[in-house]
């Protein structure tokens, strides 16, 4: 806090231990509210600097105050009575009193904290026709709402678009609310109903309207007609005529349907007599259709929809832009054994007037196939999903948070030693004590164009469902059974044709992908159901790519896995495997962060298990890992033994304990994100690792559990880490 330009207690941001001697909280008040405005970004948050006022005025929008939560108290008491006069009248109202008090601390401004509302409802009914059961009716109803200022409801009671019906939202209207509505509607028990319905909405002396509304819901003969039309006339601030309709009309002629949907608002606000204010908008929505076949079996929809969107230059609404799009869809659903839709759209915009509408002309694809098929008894399942398209991708910032020890995910190095929390300096934590900070993305106002798609696929192929009783060739063939998924998202920023749409096509490093997310698992199993012996084989391919304000993120591991387990006898058994692999890592924001990982895993592991309720196992491990040249070249050996007991108490709860020896050759620097990748959060030398946890159902729905972890490195002191865990189960 220092003295600028005359001006006393302006905050400075700084990392100097010396004078960084406050902690401040920023908060949004409003354009010309503050005397502060946002500045940077780093791993700890945003940084404001104080601006100097112009004229005695602020002109920031962000001030170190940190707005108070007050202890708060909402209460809602309704009465309400229905009187039937006869079977076909009925008269129902209710009274309403709400209790809201901003701060139950505090007696000062105490008038407004209730508030109270009517509403009085009468309805009639008349049904009427030839049919001993009369299959027309007439309704009428009438209704009368009022509110107070000082009303406050719990939920919202009414309609979700009541107040975009009203062109209300968001306009701070205050007083005593009336609404009121006169209805007719007739109704048919077959074929559906046309209503007619005339409101009027008043709110004080800011806001009154009057509105016309119809629907229609009617299902005759193959012809099917849905609309929702309405008409708004209101004086507030500005004189207010909104028009809008949505109907969708089709006929059924045989297995063919055709049908018309069309959408359409009309919003203007007038200022004067002539003046039509920027809030003013119109659009035409429109869709011809066709389809083939129904929605149980077979269905064929092809489709043309225009939308013609208008907006004001203060004196007309004139044509801003014309979007056009063409859709096709084929949904089978005949089988029991399969299904398959597959969805096509393709849209172009175009700008027709560019002083009123900002944008860029495009044209875009977008697409959709989900398909999945069981065979031979779900011996081969088979599902596949694939989806192209076109739009922006928001580019996101992030931020580290410090949190409680050991309930973070992050733990941070200051590999610099200048007790600066960096971006690089921020790495996943192997141990609970380290995960001291989380990680949170916020949302920039940064966005790019972006060509998406997405791949899932999944294959499992299980013989023993329909050779488990067989002999010769087929009985060998049922021992074996695969199983393989992918998952493949990926965005690029630029159209090369079909390449933007194939999901296998890119490097991490490549420029142009903005983004992925990919995992792709392949396993062969061998005797995956026995007892005695099993083997597997494991492809794994691992691939991730981030898009942030200031630059990517982008890993990738990829390794091949094989693993047995043979029981030699009921109580002894061996397990083992072996894993070679490449893990890389690309990053632009930062520097120190890249590198290419060639490595390989042994695990041979020997079990003892004399009971049920007790295991013993004796672990080891030896490993290499080397880094590419271009990034340093650097080597680490692992080699890890430990033992590990559990004991298992039916229904009450187990007790575990783990202690591993691991000897680590490295020939780099440690105090790097390399080295804490390559060391696995633990030092060159001698390592000792060990944990103890127990863990106890109380009851049927609480699980207590407690856990102690301990970890000793060569050259440094030992820590000890514990917790305690209750969990409730409703």
């Amino acid at each position: 806090m220092i003295d600028s330009l005359g001006y006393d207690s302006v905050l400075v941001y700084s990392v100097d231990p010396a004078v960084a001697v406050y902690k401040a909280i920023f908060s949004y008040v409003g354009p010309g509210k503050g005397d502060y405005v946002f500045d940077q970004f780093n791993a700890q948050g945003r940084v404001y600097r104080w601006v100097e006022p112009v004229g005695g005025v602020s002109v920031g929008d962000y001030a170190p105050v940190s707005v108070l939560i007050t202890p708060k108290r909402q209460q809602l008491f309704t009465a309400g009575a229905t009187y039937r006069f006869s079977d076909r009248l009925k008269v129902t109202s209710e009274l309403g009193m709400s209790g809201y008090d901003l701060n139950t601390f505090s007696r000062v401004d105490s008038y407004d904290d209730r508030g109270y509302s009517m509403r009085t409802k009468v309805e009639h009914s008349k049904p009427f026709g030839r049919d001993t059961i009369p299959k027309w009716s007439w309704n009428n109803t009438a209704e009368i709402e009022t509110l107070d200022p000082h009303f406050r409801p719990i939920e919202q009671y009414r309609a979700v678009e009541f107040d975009r019906d009203w062109n209300t939202r968001d306009q701070g209207f205050s007083g005593t609310q009336l609404f009121s509505t006169v209805s007719t509607s007739l109704a048919h028990l077959q074929y559906g109903q046309f209503t007619l319905d005339g409101q009027q909405y008043r709110v004080g002396n800011d806001f009154e309207g009057y509105r016309a509304h119809t629907t229609a819901n009617w299902n005759r003969k193959g012809l099917r007609i849905v609309m929702d039309a309405s008409a708004l006339q209101s004086e507030a601030v500005n004189a207010n005529i909104f028009l809008r309709h949505r109907i969708d009309i089709s006929q059924q002629l045989g297995k063919v349907r055709i049908g018309y949907k069309a959408d359409q608002e009309d919003n203007r606000f007038r200022q004067g007599d002539s003046l039509l204010t920027f809030r003013s908008y119109s659009f035409f929505d429109y869709q011809g259709y066709a389809a083939i076949g129904d929605t149980s079996g077979n269905e064929l929809l092809v489709s043309y929809r225009e939308r013609l969107d208008k907006r004001s230059d203060s004196t007309n609404l004139k044509d801003a832009a014309m979007a056009r799009t063409i859709s096709a869809s084929w949904s089978m659903n005949q089988f029991k054994n399969q299904r398959l839709l597959v969805v096509a759209n393709y849209r172009t915009l175009e700008i027709l007037d560019t002083t009123i509408m900002t944008g860029q002309p495009e044209s875009t694809t977008n697409g959709r196939i989900d398909h999945e098929i069981k065979l031979w008894k779900s011996a081969v399942t088979l599902s596949t999903f694939y989806e192209v398209g076109a739009g922006l991708e928001q580019k996101r910032e992030f931020i580290y948070l410090k949190v409680n020890d050991g309930q973070g995910v992050y733990t941070w190095n200051d590999y610099n030693g200048d007790g600066i929390k960096d971006l690089n300096e921020f790495e996943i934590a192997a141990y609970a004590d380290q995960a001291s900070y989380i990680r949170v993305f916020t949302p920039s106002n940064e966005y790019i164009r972006t060509y998406s798609n997405e791949y899932n696929q999944s294959l499992m192929i299980r013989p023993e469902r329909i050779w488990s009783n067989v002999t010769g060739i087929k009985k060998l063939l049922a021992r074996f059974s695969t199983q393989s998924r992918f998952r493949i998202q990926r965005k690029t920023n630029e159209f090369d044709g079909f390449n933007a749409y194939n999901p296998f096509v890119g490097r991490i490093e490549d420029n142009r992908l903005l983004s992925t997310s990919s995992n792709m698992r392949h396993t062969l199993f061998f005797n995956r159901i026995s007892t005695v012996f099993g083997m597997d084989y494991t492809f794994e391919d691992l691939r991730a790519k981030t898009l942030l304000a200031t630059g990517f993120d982008g890993r990738s591991d990829q390794s091949h896995e094989v693993s047995f387990r043979l029981n030699i006898k009921k109580e002894w058994s061996i397990l083992g495997s072996y894993e070679r692999g490449l893990k890389t890592s690309f990053v632009d924001y930062t520097t120190g962060r890249d590198y290419r990982l060639n490595y390989w895993i042994v695990k041979p592991s020997f079990v003892y298990q004399p009971t049920t309720s007790l295991r013993f196992s004796l672990d080891t491990r030896f490993s290499r890992k080397h880094n590419a040249i271009q990034f340093g070249g650097e080597v680490a050996t692992i080699r890890d033994i430990g033992f590990t007991t559990k004991y298992n108490q039916s229904q009450k709860g187990s007790l575990q304990g783990q202690f591993n020896y691991i000897l680590i050759g490295y020939d780099g620097d440690s105090n790097t994100p390399l080295g804490f990748e390559l060391l696995e959060a633990l030092k060159p030398g001698k390592n000792l690792v060990w944990s103890i946890g127990y863990q106890r159902n109380v009851s049927k729905n609480l699980q207590l559990s407690i856990q102690y972890n301990g970890r000793q490195s060569e050259g440094s002191k030992t820590i000890h880490a514990g917790g305690m865990e209750v969990k409730a189960f409703f």
